[in-house]
Formats: structure tokens, C-alpha cells, sequence
């Protein structure tokens, strides 16, 4: 008796001193997190989000009775019929995990993982807690959350608390990070993905991993087809598998690259964000999706014959405002942006400056001078393909690219006033003792050597930018961009001269590939088989604001990797340039066969079925 009562009075006290320590169920608090940071198209289109992302709360009545379904068969089956302990569940899990030798189920219900997340974000515990101590206020709070609510608002808690990765909280957030929707649109397929993302946020990770994903779906959809929910798997499957995430990989790979460099610059124009803001950028969806085809394209189809791996791409507008950008083969293989990080060799593509400051010097196009191979102290560079005719005009130096033209005219006019000339274009850094600088070995990205092309468009500086606005979700302007005060930078003659070089170039030169129509304009460049470029610009004389520009590089990551020999800017840099400007100036695709890509197959709708009729109902519901 008296071993009973001690018993007794030893148990009431445990459980008196651990629940002191629960967090009130009456004052929980709504967030502990980071500042969401939504960056969305000019036009209101998400393309991306930062931060830990919480949406409204949704009511369980508000979602399709699926979603909930797909969380219950996968994390908790008899949630309606335990007490907020499954026993059951605990000791099958036990069972499993020890014939297993490793741990393969969790017994833990829907009521307790709610619980550990309120005891985590009322910091009653941490995340990596494994102590008794914390399993025992899981337990406690369990039963008291029971005690409280009913089993409906204890799944919408559930379900509107929930960690689904990449910062993401609440099914409703996850639904428009992963799917560009409402939770209460969320298809069946789209449920089982969010409630397989569950057992291990990276690793199911529909963006990042989209083969985990889909297998862990099928496990979801297996599920609830055993417990009676749906009658068919690979129905759903067939039905809406594809399309699942097919359109979540549209919405997040192929904007990545360009919402790093937004995010990166918000911090830059705010300092530190301590509040949810929503950026407004410059982005154009429909120029994005032609520029990842272009490059997609010929990294496919051209990316093992001339051994490159990797291409950038960038797209402007005439005053600097990206429209697309592109910086890498895959931003789930690699987020190092190469349109705006790499610094590399640009070649002949740097040969505008050359010529630009020889004519603001003086010199004009019609005069001739020697393209006889130059000999400097040991160093002989030699004309790439180029039969010494003995003397040319300087137009065609620039439109064949023979470099004795540009190396004599930066001796004529000295690297100086090269340095100073490409200043005024914003490639800085240029040496004055290095006469290699007049075939292009001044590191550059793609991002400035873009902008600096630009400027032939109107003679006006260009600095690249990407967002248009930042505000509050309450709507509180907290930047805007404004106009900028531009002077031209290049004489009206420079200028013309300048244009007739490069439209010169596209007509006859070494930029043919590219030739999309009379307004297009440009030069190539490569690297010793290193790197190749292509810029130029689209100039509608009857609508300037049609006007862009396009930079485009490709190579390899490693600075010692050989492309294919010859792999000049003339072949796939400038035909990738062709691809996206075809697509952009006319809707029909390009018939030039070299240029077209196979067709591709027929895609279902997904959505042609009538809308699959559960095989059971929730009792609450």
C-alpha cells in the first residue's frame, strides 16, 4: 500500500513539474521565423520566396477532402479513433525498427508531432531534443491538446503549422511554393507529394528532387488506396502524375538563377529586411522561357560535340532592366550564377572597345591598315583563319575579327584611352601596359559586357537592374525605381559608325548565325577554346521600346577544360542567340532545320477526367 502510494505521489509530481513547463494553449504563438520575401514578375506572376514562408490560416472544410486524406494515410491512419497516443502504431513501429535494426517507421500521431512543433516554437524544447524529459511534455501536451480541441481543429493546426522545407510552412504556403496555387486547388497527386514531403523535406524535395518525390507520392497514393480512400493509384497516377510536376518544375528551376540576383539585390537596397515584402521585378516570363529553350536546347543537342557543360544568358532591355536570365545548366545541379558571378576572358567580343575608342580617336572605316600578323617583343599573335591581304579597312577588321587591325590600332591610340573609353561602358580595370588587352584578356562577366552593348543602342549608360519595386504585404512602398539622369556617353558619330560595325558583323561577318532580321546587331568573341560570347541587340527603328539585347557564354566551370577546337562565338553562342531571337520576333518556329528542335510529344491535358470520386469520407467532414 505504502509502495503504491509513493508510486502514485512520485508519478503526480513528475507530471506537475514537467507540466508546468507547457507552453498556454490560449497565447501560442503565431510566428517565429524569418521575413518572407515573395519575388514576383512585373505583372504579379510568384516566381520565387525567401525566408520562412506562412500564408493565412486554411480551414479544414475549405480544402478538398483529399488533402487532409493524403496526411492521415501516410502519418497517422487511426487519427480519429486514438486519443492522441496510438499504441498500436507505437509498438508496430517499435516491432519494425527492431527487425529492421535500424529505425524505418515512426509511431509518433499527428496529435504528437503538433505537439512537439508548439513545444519547439514556444521553445520548450529544441529540434534536435532526445531526451525523456522532452518526450514526456510531447506526451502531456498530446493529451491536453486532445483534452481542448476537437480532431478537426487539431488537423487544421496540424496542417497549417507543419514544416515542408526550403523555409516553408503551412500546407497553403507549401501549395503556392511548390505549385503556384491554393491549397484548396490542390489536386490528388499534389496532396500525396506535400504529405510524402513530410518524412524528409530535402530529400522529397519537388523542386530539387522531383524522381524522390514522385516515388514518395506513390507510396502516399498506395496508402490511402489500401485504407479505402481512392480505388486506384495508377489511376491518379495516370491522370495527374505528370502534371504535378511538370508545372512545378515550369515555376521554380527556371527562375532560380534570376531570383537569387533580385533577392540579392534587395538586401543590398534595404540593408537588412526585417519584415514579409513582396519584389516587383523586371522579369518577362515569355522571354525567360524562350532563353531557357534556346540554351537548353543546344546544351542538349550540341553540348557533348563541342564539350561544353555549362551556358549563361542574359536578356535587357535598352535602359538596363532584365528580362531574362539564365545562369547555369540546371539550378538544381548548381546555384552558382554565371551571368553575373564568372569572370572570364571575353576574346574578340572586347574588340567594340578597341574600335569604339579608335573612332572616337579619329579613325574612320574606310581606312586601310596592315593585317599582317604583329610581332611585340616575342609575342605573335595570329589572325584566326585569316589570309593576309596585306591592307583593309578597319570596318572589315572588325566584321572578320582579324586581330593584327586591332592590336595596331590599340598601338596607334594607346591603351589609355582604350582604359578610358570602356569606362565610359562600365568594364573598369582595363591594364595600359598589356597589350594582349586588344584581343580581349580583361576578365569580364556577362552581365557588364551585356550592358556595355546595350549602350550602342541609344549612346546612353547602362546599368543593369531588376527590381521595380519593394513593399509590405499592407502595401507599404519601401523603394521604388526611378528614372535616372543618363547622358550619352558616345559622340552621335561614334555611335553611327559604331552600329554600322555591328550590324556589319551580323550581315557578313563572323556573327551570320545570328541573322534574325535587318535589326539585328552584334559581335562574337572566344577564348582560345576556353570560352565564346555572342552580344548584340535587337533596334526596331519604328519602336524603340521593343528594343533588347542579348549576351550569351558558353563553356566549362573549370578553367583548364578545352571545348572542341574552334569553338568560336560564331557557331553555338551565336546560334543560341538566333533561337531565342526567332522565337521572341516571330511566333512561327525557325525553318532553318539546323535551328529546330525535335519535336516534342504530345503532352495530356491531366485534367480531362472527371474529377476522381473518393471511395471514403472523413466522419467530420
Amino acid at each position: 500500500m505504502y509502495a503504491a502510494f509513493c508510486g502514485f505521489a512520485i508519478g503526480t509530481g513528475t507530471l506537475l513539474y514537467f507540466s508546468g513547463d507547457l507552453p498556454d494553449l490560449q497565447n501560442l504563438k503565431t510566428e517565429i521565423r524569418n521575413p518572407a520575401v515573395i519575388i514576383q514578375t512585373f505583372n504579379g506572376k510568384v516566381i520565387g520566396s525567401y525566408g520562412d514562408l506562412y500564408e493565412d490560416v486554411v480551414q479544414i472544410k475549405d480544402l478538398p477532402e483529399h488533402v487532409p486524406i493524403a496526411f492521415m494515410a501516410v502519418e497517422d491512419k487511426r487519427f480519429f479513433s486514438h486519443f492522441g497516443i496510438d499504441f498500436v502504431g507505437f509498438f508496430r513501429a517499435m516491432y519494425q525498427n527492431y527487425i529492421s535494426g535500424r529505425v524505418v517507421q515512426g509511431g509518433s500521431t499527428i496529435t504528437q508531432q503538433l505537439a512537439k512543433n508548439i513545444l519547439i516554437t514556444e521553445s520548450k524544447i529544441t529540434y534536435h531534443d532526445r531526451t525523456i524529459a522532452r518526450k514526456i511534455k510531447e506526451l502531456l501536451l498530446s493529451l491536453w491538446l486532445e483534452q481542448k480541441f476537437t480532431k478537426t481543429e487539431i488537423l487544421m493546426m496540424y496542417l497549417n503549422r507543419v514544416y515542408f522545407g526550403a523555409g516553408t510552412y503551412g500546407i497553403d504556403a507549401a501549395s503556392r511554393k511548390y505549385f503556384g496555387k491554393s491549397s484548396k486547388q490542390l489536386t490528388v497527386f499534389e496532396s500525396a507529394i506535400l504529405s510524402g514531403l513530410l518524412k524528409a523535406p530535402a530529400k522529397y524535395n519537388p523542386t530539387n528532387r522531383p524522381s524522390f518525390a514522385y516515388e514518395r507520392a506513390m507510396t502516399v497514393l498506395k496508402a490511402m488506396e489500401d485504407q479505402g480512400y481512392i480505388k486506384s493509384a495508377k489511376a491518379i497516377e495516370r491522370e495527374q502524375g505528370r502534371a504535378a510536376l511538370s508545372g512545378n518544375a515550369k515555376l521554380t528551376n527556371n527562375y532560380m538563377y534570376f531570383c537569387d540576383y533580385a533577392y540579392e539585390q534587395a538586401k543590398k537596397i534595404l540593408g537588412y529586411i526585417t519584415d514579409d515584402v513582396i519584389i516587383v521585378t523586371t522579369l518577362d516570363e515569355e522571354k525567360q522561357s524562350k532563353a531557357d529553350e534556346a540554351v537548353e536546347f543546344y546544351i542538349k543537342t550540341e553540348g557533348e560535340n563541342y564539350k561544353f557543360k555549362q551556358a549563361s544568358f542574359l536578356c535587357l532591355d535598352r535602359n538596363g532592366a532584365v528580362k531574362a536570365m539564365v545562369g547555369g545548366n540546371g539550378y538544381s545541379a548548381t546555384q552558382f550564377n554565371r551571368a553575373v558571378h564568372a569572370s572570364r576572358m571575353p576574346g574578340s567580343a572586347f574588340k567594340i572597345f578597341i574600335y569604339g575608342a579608335a573612332l572616337e580617336y579619329g579613325y574612320q572605316l574606310n581606312d586601310l591598315i596592315s593585317d599582317a600578323p604583329v610581332k611585340i617583343a616575342g609575342w605573335e599573335p595570329k589572325n584566326y583563319k585569316w589570309k593576309t591581304h596585306g591592307k583593309i579597312p578597319v570596318l572589315d577588321g572588325f566584321v572578320f575579327s582579324v586581330n593584327a587591325i586591332s592590336i595596331r590600332l590599340a598601338q596607334a591610340i594607346g591603351l589609355k584611352n582604350v582604359a578610358r573609353f570602356s569606362k565610359k561602358l562600365g568594364i573598369y580595370d582595363v591594364s595600359t601596359h598589356d597589350m594582349s588587352v586588344a584581343l580581349g584578356t580583361t576578365p569580364v562577366t556577362l552581365k557588364d559586357l551585356t550592358a556595355a552593348y546595350t549602350t550602342f543602342m541609344d549612346g546612353l549608360p547602362v546599368w543593369p537592374y531588376c527590381i521595380l519595386e519593394i513593399r509590405t504585404k499592407t502595401g507599404e512602398i519601401l523603394y521604388q525605381k526611378g528614372q535616372e539622369a543618363r547622358a550619352s556617353v558616345l559622340d552621335k558619330e561614334v555611335l553611327s559608325l559604331s552600329r554600322i560595325m555591328l550590324r556589319a558583323v551580323i550581315q557578313r561577318g563572323t556573327g551570320r548565325a545570328a541573322n534574325a532580321g535587318e535589326n539585328i546587331y552584334g559581335k562574337t568573341g572566344s577564348n582560345g577554346d576556353f570560352d565564346a560570347w555572342f552580344f548584340g541587340f535587337y533596334d526596331p527603328p519604328d519602336d524603340a521600346a521593343a528594343g533588347f539585347s542579348v549576351g550569351v557564354w558558353i563553356g566549362n566551370d573549370v578553367n583548364t577544360d578545352r571545348m572542341t577546337p574552334n569553338s568560336t562565338g560564331g557557331r553555338i553562342p551565336a546560334r543560341i542567340a538566333r533561337r531565342f531571337l526567332d522565337n521572341c520576333l516571330t511566333s512561327v518556329t525557325p525553318k532553318n532545320p539546323a535551328l529546330v528542335a525535335p519535336a516534342d510529344a504530345a503532352q495530356g491535358d491531366g485534367n480531362k477526367q472527371p474529377p476522381l470520386r473518393l471511395g471514403a469520407i472523413l466522419p467530420e467532414f
